[in-house]
């Protein structure tokens, strides 16, 4: 059962193709703007989140793309827990963005990486899983 986190630590320690750029943090919510690299519109992809050490008991993120649309959530999380948010496909090729908001406490994720979900490909990348 620490796959899962031993894989995610791993997958955050390695270079990462989301950067986060935090906005004004004493704002309600504390907006992050996270650009990623998008290979194909037809590619489902997500965002593994990780909440931070310290500083907040519980937080969820709210990824919200184009007009603030919802894309989708965390579960509530514990400092330095991890978890996968499902944002889907639709990102044409290239540079897109989303904004990734906390609820419960103001503060940003303290690291963000994006996934590809169900990758078929030989290329060794990280796999969504069910556990």
């Amino acid at each position: 059962m620490k796959f899962p986190f031993v894989l995610a630590g791993f997958l955050l320690a390695t270079p990462t193709f989301a950067d986060i750029s935090s906005t004004d943090c004493d704002a309600k919510g504390c907006p992050t703007v996270v650009p990623f690299a998008s290979t194909s519109d037809s590619r489902s992809y997500g965002l593994l989140v990780a909440a931070p050490d310290s500083g907040c008991a519980h937080v969820r993120f709210r990824v919200h793309g184009t007009g603030a649309r919802l894309l989708g959530q965390s579960p509530p999380l514990a400092p330095g827990e991890l978890a996968v948010v499902r944002i889907g496909r639709g990102f044409p090729q290239g540079e897109n963005q989303v904004t990734i908001a906390s609820v419960g406490c103001d503060t940003p994720p303290a690291a963000v990486r994006r996934v590809i979900l169900a990758n078929a490909g030989p290329d060794h990348s990280w796999r969504a899983q069910r556990f």
